[in-house]
């Protein structure tokens, strides 16, 4: 079962965002197709544009940045797993995307990040700069889940229980953020 099915059993619209980032270089046009994806999904019926959880996946945590420095008052959370959130020289990525600087300036954003504990060792110390710049900037805002034995990729290549149960536990916690907005109405 997909996020998104795992969303609509939960009672939250899910949606997929595709971009067409094929390379590291291409962050702004995806972040601009990110963008564009968004304000279309907040307009559907169904749809609450005022209470939306944005969840970024392995590089595209890159593509958080904008969203970490400069959060919309209808952004409820923000969620990640196996994320890269640091941008390295030899990448060619703009400062811009690098979300360990832009996690500062992200207000009360609460912010979910599932953590792997077999991962490449630049992603893993992005991770560890992001978490370390979030508790700078505000303990409360950050939720840090590990899964100690997943790899990258673990929700799509590692079908145990450890897996199962991560997943689990990220969707309640976005999902939990979404209705406790809601039961404030």
């Amino acid at each position: 079962m997909g996020y998104g099915s795992i969303a609509a059993a939960a009672g939250v619209v899910g949606v997929v965002l595709e971009h067409h980032m094929s390379s590291l270089a291409e962050c702004a046009a995806a972040a601009d197709e990110i963008a564009i994806g968004v304000d279309q999904v907040r307009q559907l019926p169904g749809v609450d544009p005022n209470r939306v959880a944005l969840w970024f996946f392995s590089e595209s945590g890159l593509l958080a940045a904008d969203w970490l420095k400069h959060p919309p008052a209808w952004l409820t959370c923000l969620a990640s797993t196996y994320p890269v959130l640091q941008t390295l020289p030899e990448w060619g990525v703009e400062p811009r995307f690098d979300s360990t600087l832009a996690v500062s300036d992200s207000g009360a954003l609460p912010i979910l990040l599932t953590r792997v504990g077999r991962d490449r060792p630049e992603f893993v110390s992005g991770v560890n700069a992001f978490v370390e710049a979030a508790h700078a900037t505000n303990l409360d805002i950050i939720d840090v889940p590990d899964v100690p034995d997943g790899q990258h990729g673990f929700d799509m290549l590692d079908h145990t229980g450890e897996s199962r149960d991560a997943v689990s536990r990220a969707m309640a916690w976005v999902v939990a953020r979404l209705m406790a907005d809601t039961a404030a109405d």
